[in-house]
């Protein structure tokens, strides 16, 4: 199964993307692959919005000659890599899995857009969930940034999902080169080289690992002053998306914390834990919700939550894509929650008015910005209301405020 080298260009979403993807909507890309043309609505912040990645291309140029009758493409993003598949061969029955919701929805969207009745698109994080599956064929993008476990991981712990006969390929960057050769595979063959990037083989067969094995993807602890005293110690994941100066920006919305206890907090974008712990930590007879759409993200809150003794019903974890798909009933009295600088404009407008939307009357919400959005976007936000409360080492912390009766 070989393709000359894919191109793209970059155009507008469709129509329907803003109605699948949200204010994430940004650009539509052409991939001709596989001897078709594909157009794939692209999201913001999620991997390779620009151009599809050098890496899938050369994966897709270099796959098994022999058409597979079930296919998993694991990581699938937007759908770049499993979609051209599986429009190439009709037959072929493809799942296609990310842990994150918004790569999901998207990849779900394009596969409708399509007309593809043969994919199914499903979150999940890594091979759990669908383990009691068999595939003739695993494609995987790994991500350069999951560490050396994560990378054995996604090399090996597919392999007794293969069919007699199957066969797991997957793209690596060449920085990753010596943690796929320490991770022994057994059976791994290098089967094509490009100018960054290199494609592996592996042949079915048993694994080390199990494939709901969090553990895997673990980077090492990091401490937070949850309140005056008490430090939480957080497990952190690889490929966690925060920046260096985020322990500095992250402190400065604790300490701009309330000391009235709320009965109800939510907090959005609550990645491995530190908002809503602290929380659990500072009202520990509060109802907290967790937001986040990343199930790397979550499942080391659930790990640092069961660690620390926080977890239980006055803790619930929403894995969905906006806060309000995880609004309490009523209203929150408090919202926490941190923007993304990479998910633009549109996003960062649509959380603020989520983050209002949110509170029960005489509530208010705290959110975590870059003095950059709040100088350049927060003016033209919309009817939030947001303000800047405090500034502190280029982050800001806006406050967002319901009167009692409105």
């Amino acid at each position: 199964m070989r393709a000359r080298r894919a191109k793209t260009a970059a155009q507008a979403p469709s129509g329907a993307a803003a109605e699948a993807l949200g204010p994430y909507a940004r650009t539509r890309l052409t991939v001709r692959a596989l001897g078709l043309e594909l157009p794939l609505d692209v999201p913001a912040d999620v991997f390779a919005t620009r151009a599809i990645d050098d890496g899938t291309l050369l994966l897709l140029r270099n796959l098994p000659q022999r058409a597979p009758g079930s296919l998993l493409d694991l990581g699938c993003g937007y759908g770049a890599l499993g979609l051209p598949l599986a429009a190439a061969h009709p037959g072929t029955r493809a799942l296609l899995v990310d842990r994150d919701l918004l790569a999901v929805r998207a990849a779900a969207h394009n596969a409708r857009s399509l007309g593809l009745g043969n994919v199914e698109a499903q979150p999940g994080l890594g091979y759990r969930g669908v383990e009691r599956a068999r595939f003739d064929l695993i494609v995987c993008n790994v991500p350069a940034r999951i560490g050396p476990r994560g990378v054995a991981y996604l090399l090996d712990a597919g392999r007794p999902l293969l069919t007699p006969g199957g066969e797991l390929r997957a793209v690596v960057i060449r920085d990753l080169r010596e943690q796929v050769e320490a991770a022994d595979v057994p059976g791994l063959r290098l089967m094509a080289e490009g100018r960054n990037h290199l494609v592996y083989s592996a042949p079915p067969g048993p694994s080390r690992f199990g494939a709901d094995d969090d553990s895997v993807y673990a980077r090492d602890e990091t401490c937070v002053e949850a309140a005056p005293g008490r430090t939480l110690t957080l497990s952190r994941p690889h490929d966690a998306s925060e920046d260096p100066a985020h322990a500095s920006a992250l402190s400065a919305l604790l300490d701009a914390l309330p000391r009235k206890a709320p009965q109800r907090v939510l907090c959005f974008r609550c990645g491995y834990g530190a908002l809503p712990l602290a929380a659990r930590i500072r009202w520990p007879d509060a109802h907290v919700v967790a937001q986040d759409r990343d199930l790397l993200d979550t499942a080391f809150l659930r790990r640092n939550a069961e660690r620390l003794g926080l977890a239980g019903e006055r803790l619930r974890i929403a894995e969905t894509l906006f806060p309000s798909e995880a609004l309490p009933e009523g209203g929150a009295a408090l919202v926490l929650g941190e923007t993304s600088a990479p998910a633009g404009e549109p996003v960062f407008a649509r959380e603020l008015l989520e983050a209002r939307a949110a509170l029960a009357p005489g509530g208010e919400a705290l959110v975590l910005a870059s003095e950059k959005q709040a100088r350049e976007w927060l003016p033209s936000a919309g009817p939030s209301g947001a303000a800047v409360l405090l500034r502190r080492r280029g982050a800001c912390v806006l406050r967002i405020t319901r009167p009692m009766g409105a």
